[in-house]
């Protein structure tokens, strides 16, 4: 357990600095960094190689953080995430458009569409380093844009390797159940987009 704590310890450090981790996330190897900090999101763009257009999701680890990204929670999301996480299905990624205005300000020069993708996570390691920070954390797999993300550590291509700042010394040797996770989007009248499954 000291060990869990240490590189939650070690991560945070790097986060709150403005550098961009390497991590294990509730589906595949992910990269991400602080969500408020655009000098760091644009360096994960860039490790990506990933157009400025295509958005990225963030993680947070409790309703209530969610609560400060998203104006209203409809009770057919709250719903869908209580299901989802009481059944241990596969992890779900939920779309918003009624995003808070400090969140818009943050985002628009890359997000046209005024939309966020959020995941709320129930892995141990994401929840902790989230609470720890105390902001949410972007999540995007860790291949190159147009490659396949990677479900172990093994798998991650040397190129981003050598870009990152620090790769999370943790559940290196296990191989995920998921190649991500579903992408769903809440539209007029509770009505269910899937966008991935």
């Amino acid at each position: 357990m000291f060990f869990f704590y240490r590189e939650i310890k070690k991560s945070v450090t790097f986060l709150k600095r403005g550098k961009c981790l390497l991590y294990p996330t509730d589906t595949v190897w992910g990269l991400g960094c602080d969500a408020f900090n655009l000098h760091a999101v644009e360096k994960i763009y860039k490790i990506k190689n990933r157009n400025l257009s295509k958005n990225m999701i963030l993680l947070v680890e409790s309703m209530e953080r969610l609560s400060e990204l998203v104006k209203e929670i409809p009770d057919l999301v709250i719903k869908l995430i209580n299901e989802n996480y009481s059944h241990r299905k596969k992890p779900i990624t939920i779309v918003y458009e009624n995003i808070r205005k400090t969140v818009t300000n943050l985002f628009s020069k890359k997000n046209k569409s005024n939309t966020l993708a959020i995941r709320l996570t129930k892995d141990p390691f994401c929840a902790h380093l989230i609470r720890k920070l105390d902001r949410p954390i972007v999540s995007t797999s860790a291949n190159l844009s147009g490659f396949p993300p990677p479900q172990s550590f093994s798998e991650i291509n040397p190129s981003i390797l050598n870009q990152i700042d620090y790769a999370v010394n943790f559940r290196r040797k296990e191989k995920s159940r998921y190649n991500g996770s579903s992408i769903i989007k809440i539209v007029s009248n509770n009505k269910i987009k899937i966008l991935r499954m």
